[in-house]
């Protein structure tokens, strides 16, 4: 392929032709990043309003262990274990 003005050098005009097009592409993907983000956006305001609005009884909390109103851990109550039989009082009977 010949240059077709062979006085001039086209290496700043094919590098200026590059950058114009990278610049082209660069604007199209922006476009579609922006418009993603800000569909995440508005999904995200939707479902925290949508929290808000849920009564308490259907909230989850991140923690596993139930937390009472005061803020403290709320423990089991502890079983109380059976109670040992008495060796000397079931061997009386001959």
């Amino acid at each position: 392929m010949q240059n077709p003005l062979p006085g001039k050098d086209p290496r700043p005009r094919s590098l200026a032709a590059r950058l114009e097009r990278a610049a082209g592409d660069m604007n199209a993907f922006l476009l579609v990043l922006a418009i993603g983000l800000a569909t995440l956006d508005l999904t995200c305001l939707w479902a925290f309003k949508l929290q808000d609005a849920l009564p308490a009884m259907t909230r989850t909390s991140a923690s596993s262990t139930p937390v009472n109103s005061n803020g403290a851990i709320n423990k089991p109550a502890q079983a109380k274990p059976a109670p040992k039989p008495n060796p000397t009082a079931a061997g009386s009977g001959s």
